[in-house]
């Protein structure tokens, strides 16, 4: 019996202490709450640069952002290629009249000659010697390629589309063809770049990344597609935008075999726009 009056005093305290312990709570003023939680993130980043629509280069036209699985340019307006080694803008050093190359052959004593100075196109600029004729000479086309290119610096892997249209007749997109490749430093015009930078494929090499091997006709870039996956960022180490940008480098190349004088004149043209985004 004894020991059961110790144990219901026990409960009858732990009983109390409970009962006082609610009191005091019902009593208390009621109190408002404030949540603060400050947070930060750096997105990824995208920075495309070569010349505007007016030619200025080099200057920065894309600053893409990928917000909440969007991507967001910054910037109200879109980058256009330099030619590639250079910042002179393209539409700025291909001027109308730029063609095709161009190869005198089977001249009497003189061998064959070339308007393929360097540039693998005819311009004002190529000068031709005099030569000799006969019954065999004659003007063939040759092989001609256009070089151009961009820049991108990010802080994330990035992707490249390209979608091909053509200026006027479709059948000019069977006559071009496109590669891509990648510069991971070099100087153009007296700006260095590429310094603090990687190729942006961890394969590491000019075309890792790159969706097709050798040259592609824009005839299949119609409906759109990728050209580049890389899965890293440009920026390898701590430095400027030039310094963490890769050059991203076209050939676009005209080889249709022998065209002959009878063929007259004719004008291929053809838009084709590069959109950079994180996937």
């Amino acid at each position: 019996m004894g020991d059961l009056k110790i144990d219901n005093k026990w409960a009858w305290a732990r009983m109390s202490v409970v009962f006082v312990g609610a009191g005091l709570s019902l009593s208390q003023t009621s109190m408002g709450s404030v949540v603060d939680r400050p947070h930060f993130n750096v997105d990824g980043v995208a920075i495309v640069w070569a010349a505007d629509a007016s030619g200025t280069a080099p200057i920065v036209s894309d600053f893409i952002i990928d917000s909440g699985g969007a991507d967001t340019d910054l910037i109200n307006g879109d980058v256009h290629t330099v030619i590639t080694g250079s910042l002179a803008a393209t539409d700025n050093a291909f001027p109308d009249g730029t063609g095709a190359t161009l190869r005198i052959q089977n001249s009497p004593g003189g061998g064959n000659q070339n308007t393929r100075q360097g540039d693998r196109f005819t311009s004002a600029a190529d000068v031709l010697n005099p030569f000799r004729l006969n019954g065999a000479t004659d003007v063939r086309t040759i092989r001609s390629d256009i070089l151009t290119s961009f820049y991108v610096a990010t802080n994330k892997a990035f992707n490249i589309d390209v979608v091909a249209a053509p200026v006027s007749d479709p059948a000019d997109l069977n006559l071009i063809r496109v590669r891509m490749r990648m510069t991971q430093s070099g100087t153009d015009d007296g700006l260095a770049f590429g310094s603090a930078a990687q190729i942006p494929h961890s394969s590491n090499t000019n075309s890792s990344g790159v969706q097709w091997n050798g040259y592609r006709r824009l005839s299949t870039l119609t409906a759109g597609r990728d050209i580049f996956r890389g899965n890293r960022r440009t920026a390898a180490s701590p430095g400027t935008i030039a310094d963490q940008s890769v050059r991203f480098d076209l050939d676009y190349r005209w080889n249709t075999g022998n065209i002959d004088l009878s063929d007259g004149t004719f004008d291929v043209e053809a838009d084709v726009i590069y959109t950079v985004y994180i996937p």
